[in-house]
């Protein structure tokens, strides 16, 4: 975990040392002037700490930047996630319900879930669900708990299979195996968090009601989602800049 940094040099702090004198033979006249330039040095010490304490507190005082992001359309609709159903080969593709949207005066947030029939890679049908995050933090930064959560599912707050970095992507992001049916992408970038998760289910999973949406459905589950990565990194670019708007 990234920690703040470390200010030292301080009033305060120990080990410092004032150069003195006292011990030794005056020299210039009689006139003790390393001892002079001691004081000076420790008041110059002083003062550039105290300038880097506020600059510091400067940089983190404040909301977090949201870069222009501000929710809009949802990030299911369109070819938003395309690269995705594209790879997956998607037969049918259909919003399992309108996006769920909301504006608080500390968090904008808006979730969406896409169904996708499509081969399973083994001769059959496959049944797979893309899910879509986004929470606008407006006044605290986000970084210290999107760092704590970035290992564990948070579906059952399990640790993840496997977690690697992905470069390229906001400030931090963080490409997660949950399983062998589930990838998840998490992106972190000033106070905005995204996260995309691809999950693939057996027949037993869907709903009858979704079975017959999808022209009778999957037959087998639908496993090693890992393979999509990069598609998933490619959608996930596609859905930042789906909500980020210009500045004025």
């Amino acid at each position: 975990m990234i920690s703040e940094p470390e200010l030292t040099g301080g009033p305060d702090a120990g080990g410092a040392e004032v150069i003195s004198d006292a011990d030794r033979k005056p020299r210039w006249g009689g006139m003790r002037r390393p001892w002079v330039w001691g004081v000076g040095g420790v008041v110059l010490a002083s003062a550039v700490w105290a300038g880097g304490v506020r600059a510091w507190a400067a940089h983190h005082d404040g909301p977090p930047d949201l870069h222009g992001y501000l929710l809009g359309d949802s990030p299911c609709a369109g070819t938003t996630l395309e690269p995705l159903t594209r790879a997956l080969r998607a037969v049918d593709v259909a919003a399992v319900s309108p996006a769920a949207a909301r504006l608080g005066p500390a968090l904008d947030q808006i979730r969406c879930t896409l169904s996708v029939n499509a081969p399973d890679g083994e001769g059959g049908m496959g049944y797979f669900q893309i899910f879509v995050t986004i929470d606008l933090h407006k006044r605290t930064d986000p970084r210290a708990e999107f760092e704590d959560q970035a290992r564990v599912d948070s579906a059952d707050l399990t640790p993840v299979k496997s977690v690697r970095r992905v470069a390229g992507l906001g400030d931090e992001a963080f490409a997660q195996t949950l399983s062998r049916q589930s990838e998840e992408l998490k992106v972190l970038h000033g106070g905005a968090v995204f996260t995309l998760t691809l999950t693939g289910y057996s027949g037993d999973h869907v709903s009858e009601d979704t079975l017959g949406a999808l022209h009778g459905g999957p037959r087998q589950v639908a496993s090693d989602v890992g393979r999509f990565e990069s598609e998933l990194v490619d959608a996930m670019r596609n859905v930042m800049k789906g909500q980020q708007k210009t500045r004025r």
